[in-house]
């Protein structure tokens, strides 16, 4: 016998799971954090030749590289059927950021209320996956309407976004 017993050895401990799901909010808000700063007043605007508010008012996160990849007509079509349909990504924020203080205050009381936790966190999940679902038709409806020629523009700057992406990826060299 090798003197461990296993058998009361139980998955990640509560902390744990708790930990990951504020790293995971975190992580959200960091990200809306960074997005956000990209549509600043001092920072990218996106492409050459757009304005700071054309940026802004054609952008939207559900609609992921397409929000960048897609032609101008077609993106402010995207934007505009997504927004809508889904309200504007601006709100999904407000309402993101509620969830993260109540995810917060269950964290700090004395008491754990794991379930609570859970519906929190299964809310936040909710919003994401009905904005992408909305997105995601919103994308695919503005695809079927482009030429074979379009398609082919968009595959090619979609490939060069990501490519840029995975250089900015790799670690540096020593």
């Amino acid at each position: 016998m090798s003197g461990t017993d296993t058998s009361t050895r139980r998955g990640f401990p509560i902390w744990a799971k708790a930990l990951l799901a504020v790293s995971l909010a975190l992580n959200l808000l960091v990200a809306g954090v960074v997005v956000g700063a990209r549509f600043d007043g001092d920072g990218p605007k996106g492409p050459p030749g757009r304005s700071t508010r054309d940026a802004r008012s054609s952008f939207d996160p559900a609609l992921g590289p397409f929000s960048r990849s897609l032609p101008d007509p077609y993106r402010e079509q995207a934007v505009q059927a997504l927004r809508e349909r889904a309200g504007d990504y601006r709100d999904n924020r407000a309402q993101l950021a509620d969830q993260l203080a109540t995810m917060l205050t269950i964290l700090r009381a004395e008491e754990f209320d794991e379930e609570a936790l859970r519906a929190v966190m299964a809310a936040q999940t909710e919003v994401f996956e009905r904005r992408g679902e909305i997105g995601r038709d919103v994308v695919v409806e503005q695809i079927a309407a482009m030429s074979a020629d379009e398609r082919a523009a968009l595959a090619a700057r979609m490939e060069e976004g990501f490519k840029r992406a995975m250089d900015r990826a790799k670690p540096p060299k020593r």
